[in-house]
């Protein structure tokens, strides 16, 4: 009986080829065989902060539905962000420009206030930011959306301190 011999022939293609998805399954099974290296998460801390919302442009008198001890919630996310420790009203101030000096300046809006919102949380302290809520990052100059039990407000966090003992 006549075998026919198999013979491999290949062009240049053929070899550039073969040689290409070699080496991919070479090194896909070194990726999968290999351990991986432990990954080292960031060092973080629990502790508590305290920083204070400018909750802003609120008609007179209005500031009283704020109370200490009132549980507030991001608006957007709905992450808990804190207690209510205290509330302060102060006047509530916009820059416009000054068309004469031809510079902005701060002046004073008629018919509003401002109220000054401490709160108060548990919070993870990382390299890159103070979390609180399982999410919602507090920085100096940021904005957010709140809101308490019957009322809403806005504004920028304009003081972020860590409460020591």
């Amino acid at each position: 009986m006549n075998k026919p011999n198999f013979r491999l022939r290949l062009n240049l293609f053929d070899g550039i080829v073969l040689a290409l998805a070699l080496a991919a399954a070479a090194f896909l099974l070194w990726r999968t065989a290999k351990q991986d290296a432990p990954i080292q998460a960031d060092p973080a801390a629990t502790s508590t902060v305290r920083y204070t919302v400018r909750f802003q442009r609120w008609l007179p008198g209005t500031s009283s539905v704020v109370q200490p001890d009132d549980q507030i919630a991001d608006n957007i996310k709905n992450y808990e962000v804190g207690k209510v420790v205290s509330v302060e009203t102060v006047p509530s101030r916009v820059q416009v420009v000054d068309e004469e000096e031809r510079r902005w300046v701060w002046t004073e809006l008629e018919g509003m206030e401002d109220v000054l919102v401490t709160i108060e949380t548990p919070c993870t302290v990382t390299n890159a930011a103070i979390t609180v809520g399982g999410g919602y990052e507090i920085r100096v100059g940021t904005s957010g959306y709140f809101r308490g039990e019957g009322y809403m407000g806005s504004g920028p966090i304009v003081a972020v301190e860590e409460v020591r003992g």
